[in-house]
């Protein structure tokens, strides 16, 4: 792989993103993953590789740093995040009424092991009315 100057990568880079837009799938936004979706400008990630990253990696980075114009991966990522969104609104529904079930027999337990607490669900110091 043949590196241009910084300046030259980054003007690439900006060309490359020209009419992206946030929640795009790119390439190389971090270093540690593959492809994701653009979850900011493309300009703010290249401003904060220029003033962020050491200056041995800008280039590599600005030279990596793409847009995904690949409809399979477009289509498999729709596929994922269907199928993430159903799995998270079945964890979410197991959740709440597990939590509806916790909490009753907290409140049961409560009211069985300490009949006189003043706790009014949210302080044992409630506001005294006049």
């Amino acid at each position: 792989m043949i590196l241009l100057s910084i300046p030259e990568e980054a003007a690439l880079c900006r060309a490359a993103f020209a009419g992206v837009k946030v929640g795009a799938m790119v390439r190389h936004c971090h270093h540690e993953q593959l492809a994701e979706p653009l979850t900011e400008t493309p300009e703010k990630r290249i401003a904060y590789i220029l003033s962020d990253k050491p200056i041995e990696e800008q280039a590599l980075r600005l030279h990596l740093f793409r847009p995904t114009y690949n409809a399979a991966v477009e289509a498999a990522w729709a596929t994922y995040d269907a199928v993430l969104d159903a799995a998270r609104a079945t964890y979410n529904a197991a959740v709440k009424a597990a939590r509806a079930t916790y909490d009753a027999v907290l409140e049961a337990a409560h009211q069985a092991e300490c009949p006189d607490c003043p706790w009014d669900g949210r302080t044992i110091f409630p506001v005294a009315t006049p």
